[in-house]
């Protein structure tokens, strides 16, 4: 059994081989750079990559599970049945992380292209909230929040735009522990909307803080490095920016800045007349 426990390991260890590879080819190509421009090629390299790294990930996942359902039920130690799960546990563990950093990568390396609507932020945020509230209670942190009653409408990638947000209300319910709070507000100041995520976490290094939104650099343990750097690449393809404010000991203050389309606001009054 501890043959067959080495052997996983080795092929998970390749798989990490593997990942780094691929960084490393793309960057060696010039496809990866700190501004994130003309990336269409890396995320063709990355998709014939990342098909080539995810089989044999599915291959060994598929085979774990077997050799659980296999030899578990043999071991009549229940210490060593203990050592066994938990082993089974870890491995399966990290096939779940490197599957995520290889879709996270995929989203990375590959262009943006906005699938754009009109939708209601204040509706959209509502909902979000709402769907992590259960997440958040469940670990005994509190979450505000103060969203205005009137419509902001905004014309943009629903998707993206969620999976922006939610990288950072998972970073920051993560990071808390019970009895921390996340607030998260939304704004219209002229003719931009404002969406504040606030934390009273244990908050950033300055020496962090310049490198959050740079690829691989995680703070939380289990990170792929890679979701902040995707929040700012999806807010800066609407036109947007993104304002980090954090103390050590105090929190972090996510300010994201989004364009208003007085536009997209005429168009919705004129659907409700009709």
């Amino acid at each position: 059994m501890k043959a067959v426990l080495i052997v996983l390991t080795v092929l998970l260890a390749a798989s990490v081989v593997a990942i780094v590879f691929l960084y490393k080819k793309l960057k060696r190509a010039g496809k990866i750079t700190k501004k994130q421009k003309d990336l269409s090629e890396a995320g063709i390299l990355a998709s014939g990559l990342a098909h080539e790294i995810r089989n044999p990930l599915n291959s060994i996942k598929i085979n774990v599970q077997l050799l659980q359902e296999d030899i578990e039920d043999a071991i009549e130690d229940e210490e060593l049945k203990k050592d066994f799960r938990e082993t089974i546990s870890s491995i399966t563990y990290e096939i779940g992380r490197l599957n995520e950093l290889m879709t996270n990568f995929l989203t990375y390396a590959r262009p943006t292209q906005l699938q754009k609507e009109v939708f209601d932020l204040t509706d959209f945020l509502n909902e979000m909230v709402n769907f992590m509230k259960v997440e958040a209670e469940a670990k005994g942190i509190k979450v505000e929040y103060n969203f205005p009653k009137e419509k902001m409408l905004f014309d943009g990638d629903r998707q993206k735009l969620r999976q922006s947000l939610m990288n950072i209300l998972k970073n920051a319910i993560q990071i808390l522990s019970e009895g921390g709070r996340v607030k998260v507000s939304l704004k219209n100041m002229r003719d931009l909307y404002l969406i504040e995520i606030e934390d009273n976490g244990p908050g950033m290094t300055e020496e962090f803080l310049n490198q959050i939104f740079v690829a691989f650099s995680s703070q939380r343990k289990g990170g792929t490095g890679l979701g902040l750097s995707i929040t700012k690449k999806f807010i800066d393809a609407h036109g947007g920016g993104i304002k980090v404010e954090s103390k050590v000991g105090e929190g972090t203050k996510f300010t994201i800045i989004l364009p208003a389309n007085p536009e997209a606001e005429i168009e919705d009054g004129e659907d409700n007349e009709a």
